[in-house]
């Protein structure tokens, strides 16, 4: 034969506003070019990777077939991609996590990934705050991440709840967690202090990140609140490791309710400035002052309590949007400014039409009509039920994505976000 192998991937487009969308919006083209320029990198010879008009089987794309075996497979990611090229292509085995069966018409159900980890230790660090040292069982290396990530922890409830990991990236066989004591908890933080001891186990979701580091930057502003002190600890590491410019504000009642005080002084030497106001913000960090200027290419992170998020960000209100990152702890009080009204959602991958009410979220949606969907917070903080969104406008109430990301309009929280009036929303599910 003149070519050995021939890979057929769809790259049909159709209107943006069509129910069942199109391989071509899923983003196709991008990974059929990588996967030419990868074969090519591979030095895979006999091989012709190929564009495809619609293969029919849009709502599992994108779709691709490898012939001469008739393998189709899905794919999203370019390590999608780099698999079947290593296992298939050039090993003569199936991806089975990827393949399409003849007859598949909606998607798989896909599995939580989940880790097992050993609490290697405990320890109260204030009255209010614990740190839980995580290991692998066997005590090899974990997962990388990267700072201002955090895990999901499986708690008794069968729920998820989300803690801002606080170690070194570049150490990679322990984790750390700061976790407070709640006294409005929803239930996370109170399980992780009255349940969890060393020596027992916890059922993880790997590291996420909603909160990265600007490596670029030329100089780092960072403001940490109480227990917000834990992503910004990790940055600190990074930043450290990087030789960069950088002044920490770490802000708490008193110096008694200050954890991780000796690690902080480590990380941050005289970069950081301690404030204790006793509980009165106006006694604390002087935000207008420490953000009336921005520093040239300086980039502003800030993590810690409602308050302290919302004035900085107003202090702040003269820098760039893209200068300016944070981490909610829980969710602003915008529900007040938001009127819910009744609207249409197209789930592409199954050519249902549903209709959200006011009272009900699209995740409530989805979910009444037996379709999975992730969720963690359900507060629009934590980024787990981000969804590609492949046609309409939404109304964007988290307080994730940024607002460049909000303009793209490529995707949503399904826990909060709406359509705006007159839209039909078109999820990738």
């Amino acid at each position: 034969m003149h070519y050995q192998t021939h890979v057929f991937c769809c790259v049909n487009e159709r209107a943006p506003d069509h129910p069942r969308s199109c391989c071509s919006a899923r983003g196709s083209v991008e990974l059929r070019d990588y996967m030419k320029a990868r074969a090519k990198e591979l030095g895979i010879e006999s091989i012709r990777v190929n564009s495809a008009g619609c293969l029919e089987r849009c709502e599992l794309g994108p779709a691709l077939v490898i012939y001469p075996e008739g393998t189709w497979y899905t794919y999203e990611s370019r390590a999608d991609i780099d698999e079947i090229l290593d296992r298939h292509i050039l090993g003569g085995e199936r991806v089975d996590r990827l393949h399409l069966e003849a007859g598949l018409t909606v998607p798989k159900p896909k599995a939580l990934e989940t880790l097992s980890f050993a609490v290697e230790r405990v320890d109260q660090l204030t009255p209010e705050i614990k740190s839980f040292v995580l290991v692998a069982p066997d005590r090899t290396e974990l997962p990388p991440f990267e700072a201002g990530a955090h895990i999901d922890v499986i708690a008794g409830d069968g729920l998820r709840r989300s803690y801002s990991l606080a170690s070194d990236p570049a150490e990679r066989h322990h984790y750390v967690l700061g976790v407070l004591r709640e006294t409005d908890s929803s239930g996370g933080s109170e399980w992780m202090h009255r349940n969890v001891s060393a020596g027992d186990s916890l059922t993880v979701v790997p590291p996420l990140n909603n909160f990265p580091l600007r490596e670029d930057a030329e100089e780092h502003i960072l403001i940490a609140g109480g227990i917000g002190i834990t992503p910004i600890l990790a940055m600190g590491h990074r930043l450290r490791s990087l030789n960069a410019k950088f002044t920490l504000h770490y802000c708490t009642k008193s110096a008694e309710e200050t954890a991780f005080t000796e690690e902080v002084k480590d990380v941050f030497g005289a970069n950081a400035v301690f404030h204790h106001d006793s509980g009165d913000p106006s006694k604390g960090i002087d935000l207008k002052a420490i953000l009336s200027e921005r520093p040239e290419g300086a980039h502003l992170y800030i993590c810690g309590p409602r308050g302290l998020l919302n004035g900085a960000r107003e202090a702040a209100d003269h820098w760039p949007d893209s200068t300016v990152h944070f981490e909610l702890f829980a969710p602003n009080d915008t529900s007040k400014q938001w009127e819910n009204e009744s609207f249409e959602i197209s789930l592409s991958r199954r050519k249902m039409t549903l209709t959200v009410p006011p009272d009900k979220s699209i995740l409530d949606v989805v979910r009444e009509n037996g379709v999975a969907a992730d969720s963690s917070c359900e507060q629009g903080i934590c980024g787990t039920c981000r969804i590609r969104l492949l046609g309409g406008r939404a109304e964007h109430r988290d307080e994730v994505l940024t607002g460049e990301e909000k303009e793209q309009n490529s995707s949503i929280m399904i826990c909060t976000s709406r359509a705006k009036a007159g839209e039909m929303l078109i999820l990738d599910l």
